[in-house]
């Protein structure tokens, strides 16, 4: 295992010769600090030149050394008990320790990365005062070095690529890419396969479901309604509260078994935070210790507005006109563009086009405010988010999260909740514009079907091909080799040429909110959570791919749980509550299977009825089903 620097070659046909002295100093320079620090360092132009490759390994007895005084934790051998514990050369000598997955004797290689990097940004032993560590993320700020990444294991990376990345029928070996890539990309695809896991069950009564509703359209009735569906919608309803539970459940179990419990207690400041002009240092006092704060920003207040407080105030000030938009234009889409397509008995290119329009506008804001990050394009919310300077990366994630949500939330679910709920209901933009015949359930079906598939050919999209596309347009100005020959390169070479990995922060973001889609909506359409499942099986296997063959190797981060994304999924399934009771109530006839002679007033007390029993019903799920980990070590 070994950290990578990367050093541009200058041309001399294009610069200076003091500039290309001044190049190679700076290379002599920081190969001679990391020699100072023992470092086992070696370097080898890139095959066309134009790079110079350093890599930054350590010895043994260094790593032994660095993971002592750092604390490291290895798990014992099952007869030592089996659990994590700090490493100590005495334990070592008796050969206590487990040998980790990724067949090396002592320290995975994630670990080993950890410890090289640690001692790569320390001093040498003795040195004077002012001699600086070496900076790798300055020095590439400045244009002097042209990446540092961590290289992949081609053993460890082989044996993922064909347990993992290559078996779609096979559980995930999830201590494996653990030990491989840190715990914040294994609970990622934790949280992953355990959705997948359980979208079986709703994919499954949809499934029957959708067969029901096609035999009773074209058998009897010609239309999809059907006395199932309020089954069907109390069963999301219910599975969703379901699912938070368990996942709860099984992230408790990992913080155990991964010893992440005081992970946030012990986390480090932010450098973003340390460095900023507006931070206080060595002034205020700690509430718990007494002892001077080193680096503190007030929260402020409200009104007036001042410290971190009126940073926020303007974040919500912006997601507020956000959303205003979002829903005007929402609104003219229904108006202007998909109600004027429809006629009494076809609806298909009217709900077709403005499901492709609620998704492309849903598209464009995400990409304008959550920013792109395979374009690596940052968004307006990471920058003001930035700006509110939050201490530690989780606190400034979880922000990140939940704002993002507070305008997702509208720009996502907005153009279908207004043609389900409020087009036969009250006037748009002034005057009367219901569905045609006042049925807005098969409107609302073709809208559903439609944006479920425009989300899912994005994500494919923006996964697979977005990162294609930004090589592509990179290569644009490169001149290729006259001769036409192809150089062979060598794997840190190749390694250098693929893309940057996805933020795990963003890995996230469209299964959470494809979650939402299921739990409020699926009920109109059921077979849609089962076109998911189908869709995030094959996905989570190609994302692994990616990740193996595609991505440089990612820092090896640490995460306790899913942050803000499980207080999202938590306020979608209480949502999901209220939307299945108004698609039953209120959209849907279903109702009439049971009671055929209900009026609008029943129907509205039907609802609240059912609302009630469900959110009753989410109570008790939660009392009955325990979160706290039932084997921890």
């Amino acid at each position: 295992p070994a950290m990578c620097a990367v050093f541009k070659t200058l041309d001399p046909d294009e610069h200076e010769s003091s500039e290309i002295e001044a190049a190679n100093q700076v290379r002599e320079k920081v190969i001679g600090k990391l020699r100072a620090l023992n470092l086992n360092v070696d370097q080898f132009p890139a095959s066309d030149g134009k790079h110079v490759f350093v890599t930054i390994g350590a010895p043994e007895t260094m790593l032994k050394y660095e993971a002592e005084h750092q604390r490291a934790k290895l798990r014992l051998r099952e007869e030592y008990g089996g659990a994590l514990c700090y490493y100590v050369g005495e334990l070592d000598e008796k050969k206590a320790y487990d040998k980790p997955l990724d067949g090396f004797e002592l320290f995975s290689s994630t670990l080993q990365l950890k410890l090289i990097d640690e001692v790569v940004r320390s001093k040498p032993y003795g040195s004077d005062e002012k001699d600086e560590p070496i900076d790798f993320d300055e020095l590439i700020e400045d244009g002097k070095v042209e990446e540092y990444f961590p290289l992949h294991h081609a053993r460890m990376r082989m044996k993922l690529v064909f347990e993992w990345a290559q078996l779609l029928t096979k559980p995930q070996p999830l201590e494996m890419v653990r030990e491989y890539f840190g715990e914040q990309v294994a609970l990622f695809y934790t949280w992953y396969g355990f959705y997948n896991t359980m979208l079986w069950i709703p994919a499954l009564c949809g499934l029957a479901l959708f067969c029901s509703q096609i035999y009773t359209y074209t058998s009897m009735s010609g239309s999809l309604e059907n006395p199932f569906v309020l089954v069907y919608g109390i069963v999301l309803s219910l599975w969703a509260s379901v699912f938070c539970q368990l996942w709860m459940a099984l992230e408790n179990t990992r913080k155990h078994e991964w010893d992440t419990l005081d992970f946030e207690n012990d986390e480090k400041v932010r450098e973003e935070f340390m460095e900023s002009d507006e931070i206080v240092r060595d002034e205020m006092l700690n509430e718990v210790t007494g002892e001077p704060e080193e680096y503190f920003y007030p929260d402020g207040s409200w009104l007036p507005p001042t410290g971190r407080a009126r940073k926020q105030l303007m974040t919500y000030v912006v997601i507020g006109l956000v959303n205003a938009v979002s829903i005007f234009v929402s609104v003219l889409i229904w108006t202007d563009i998909s109600e004027p397509l429809m006629e009494p008995g076809n609806v298909i290119v009217g709900g077709v086009v403005g499901g492709v329009a609620f998704a492309a506008v849903s598209i464009i804001i995400d990409a304008l405010m959550d920013g792109v990050p395979e374009l690596e394009h940052k968004g307006m919310m990471a920058v003001l988010v930035e700006g509110e300077l939050w201490k530690t990366d989780t606190e400034h994630q979880d922000n990140v999260i939940l704002k993002t949500f507070y305008f997702k939330l509208v720009t996502k679910y907005f153009g279908l909740t207004l043609v389900a709920f409020a087009v036969n209901l009250t006037p748009v933009m002034g005057e009367d514009r219901p569905c045609p015949e006042w049925q807005c359930m098969p409107v609302f079906q073709v809208m559903y079907v439609t944006l479920i598939v425009c989300e899912l050919a994005y994500s494919v999209f923006q996964s697979q091909g977005l990162p294609v596309i930004k090589k592509a347009i990179e290569n644009l100005g490169v001149v290729p080799d006259k001769l036409g020959v192809k150089i062979a390169k060598s794997p840190i070479e190749d390694q250098f040429g693929w893309f940057d990995p996805t933020p795990v922060i963003e890995m996230y973001k469209d299964k959470v909110y494809q979650f939402g889609y299921i739990v409020l909506f699926a009920a109109a359409f059921p077979i849609v959570p089962m076109l998911c499942l189908v869709s995030n099986t094959f996905d989570l296997r190609q994302r692994a791919l990616t990740l193996l063959t595609k991505n440089k190797r990612p820092e090896p981060f640490v995460a306790a749980d899913i942050g803000t994304y499980q207080t999202i999924l938590e306020i979608l399934a209480t949502l999901a509550i209220i939307t299945n009771s108004l698609l039953i109530g209120l959209t849907s006839h279903g109702l009439y299977f049971y009671i055929p002679g209900l009026t609008q007033i029943d129907r509205l007390w039907a609802i609240v009825v059912l609302e009630h029993f469900l959110i009753l019903t989410k109570i008790v799920i939660g009392s009955v089903i325990p979160t706290e980990p039932a084997n921890a070590i």
